[in-house]
């Protein structure tokens, strides 16, 4: 397995499977990958004319996480159709990453910024219809497989939190993207950290200017990165991958520079 070394700590590195240029570059540098191609819908439900291309691009690599279905989907809505379609995405999500035998699958928190005007009321019914609906999706998870829910618009690490503690899962823990939290939260990455501390299991990493989600390469925006990269390696999992969602090569030498990547 290859990792990147930086004084007394490891960092497992995966990058996005956007183009057959990122997969390249995954085999090249000897990294893991995450399937992408499934969050869209029509790839998705053209399944069985698309399931060999990811077949033939996973080939030979160790390390695979997928990226589930995201597009318009809001399990944690007050409708009950739109939580229907929603958990009917998630589960052919799941189908297809099994079906390749993918065992960590990443899916959104659908927290919407200023929730009804910040009414605790909105936010309260937010947590309770987004405990009842991962309580109800896990039960439906084999054993050995794990959703990472995705922070994206979510401005406190109290609110994912809370989730993830009252859910009450091994077969749930965050996703903990780091460009999001810069850019869509008022709260420090610190913060972010020590609030969810070891309910952290999976991390995308890319870089912004904190005003908005720019997925810049790494070392190119605001981000306090190698502070932040320490400090999760520090108080989460010490295998919890990174996963780059920005541009790879750029990125690549900027770890390199920073003497991360060996």
């Amino acid at each position: 397995m290859c990792t990147i070394k930086h004084s007394d700590f490891d960092m497992n590195i995966y990058v996005n499977s956007f183009s057959e240029y990122y997969v390249e570059m995954s085999r090249k540098n000897g990294i893991g990958l995450e399937v992408i191609q499934y969050a869209d819908p029509n790839f998705l439900d053209d399944f069985n004319e698309n399931h060999n291309e990811i077949t033939r691009m996973m080939d030979g690599l160790p390390k695979i996480s997928m990226h589930g279905s995201y597009f318009d989907l809001f399990h944690n809505s007050v409708d009950p159709l739109i939580r229907e379609v929603s958990e009917k995405r998630y589960m052919q999500s799941v189908q297809a990453a099994l079906y390749h035998g993918i065992k960590k699958i990443v899916l959104h928190s659908a927290y919407r910024k200023h929730i009804d005007g910040h009414s605790q009321k909105a936010l309260n019914l937010f947590i309770e219809k987004s405990i009842a609906f991962w309580k109800q999706f896990e039960s439906n998870i084999p054993e050995g497989t794990t959703i990472y829910i995705e922070n994206v618009e979510d401005e406190n690490p109290e609110v994912l939190n809370e989730i993830i503690e009252e859910i009450g899962s091994h077969k749930v823990q965050c996703c903990f993207d780091i460009g999001h939290a810069f850019a869509n939260s008022p709260v420090s990455l610190e913060k972010w950290i020590d609030d969810l501390n070891d309910n952290i299991g999976h991390v995308h990493i890319h870089d912004n200017d904190g005003e908005s989600d720019q997925h810049l390469p790494l070392g190119k925006g605001s981000i306090p990165l190698l502070q932040t990269i320490h400090s999760l390696i520090q108080q989460s999992n010490p295998n919890v991958p990174f996963i780059m969602e920005c541009e790879v090569k750029e990125s690549i030498e900027w770890l390199n520079r920073n003497g991360l990547f060996k």
